[in-house]
C-alpha cells in the first residue's frame, strides 16, 4: 500500500507518518516500480502502536523512541522490557514544593513505606523523588499524615502489579512477546487513573446520597 492508504488505515496523517520516518519511529517503506514507497502490515501495526502510546498512555516521541529502541532490544524477555521502558517513561513532577521541614517529613513518610512493603531496596530514585515531591507539597498546604490513604495506594498498587505479572505469565505461555507486556504495563496506568476517578466520583456521590437533600446524614 502506499503512504495514502497507510493514513487511511491507520487513521495517522500522511504528514504524520513522514515525521514518524524522519525521526526513525517507522521503518522505511520498500521502493517498488517507478520509485514507489510500498507499506505493509508492519507498517500498520506499528503506527497504531505509536498512536496507542502518544494518544492513550500519553508518551512523548522521544519517549515512544525509548520504548520501541528497548522493544528492539528483548524482544524475547517481557518482563526485561516492561521494567526499561517504565524507568524511560517516568513523567518528571510538573511543579515542585520543597522546604526542609515538609521535605524531610515526606521523606520519612516515603521510606517508611517503601520499608514496610519490602520495596526499597527495588524502588529507582526517580520514582522515590516523585513520592517525596507530592508528599512535600501535600504537607506544606497543611495536610495531616495521609498514612491510612497511603497504605491504601499500597495495598492496590501490590495486587494489580501481582495481577500484571499472573496475566503475563499466562499469556507468555501462549507466546506473549514483550511489546504486549510493555503496552498493557502502560496503558493501565491510563486505565487505573481512569479507574480511580470513576471510584471517587462514585463515592462522593454515594456519600452525597446518604447526606440527603439538606446536607446531614439520612436516618
Amino acid at each position: 500500500m502506499r503512504i495514502g492508504e497507510l493514513s487511511g488505515r491507520t487513521g495517522v496523517p500522511a504528514a504524520t507518518i513522514k515525521y514518524y520516518l524522519r525521526e526513525r519511529l517507522l521503518p522505511p517503506g520498500a521502493h517498488g516500480e517507478a520509485n514507489v514507497v510500498e507499506y505493509g502490515p508492519a507498517h500498520v501495526h506499528r503506527l497504531m502502536l505509536i498512536r496507542a502510546l502518544a494518544e492513550t498512555a500519553g508518551l512523548s516521541v522521544a519517549q515512544i523512541g525509548e520504548v520501541l529502541t528497548i522493544l528492539g532490544r528483548h524482544p524475547g524477555s517481557p518482563h526485561r522490557a516492561m521494567g526499561a521502558a517504565l524507568a524511560a517513561t517516568h513523567r518528571e513532577p510538573r511543579f515542585s514544593l520543597s522546604s526542609p521541614e515538609s521535605a524531610e517529613a515526606a521523606e520519612q513518610t516515603v521510606d517508611r513505606l517503601l520499608g514496610e512493603y519490602g520495596w526499597a531496596e527495588v524502588t529507582p530514585p526517580m520514582y522515590r523523588d516523585a513520592l517525596v515531591t507530592a508528599l512535600t507539597a501535600h504537607y506544606r498546604l497543611g495536610n495531616p499524615d495521609p498514612g491510612a490513604v497511603l497504605s491504601h495506594c499500597a495495598e492496590a498498587a501490590a495486587r494489580m502489579a501481582s495481577a500484571d505479572m499472573e496475566a503475563i505469565a499466562a499469556a507468555r505461555r501462549e507466546g506473549v512477546d514483550a511489546e504486549q507486556a510493555v503496552v498493557v504495563t502502560l496503558l493501565g496506568e491510563t486505565v487505573f487513573e481512569a479507574l480511580r476517578r470513576i471510584a471517587h466520583i462514585a463515592a462522593s456521590a454515594r456519600l452525597q446520597s446518604d447526606r440527603g437533600p439538606s446536607g446531614t446524614m439520612g436516618p
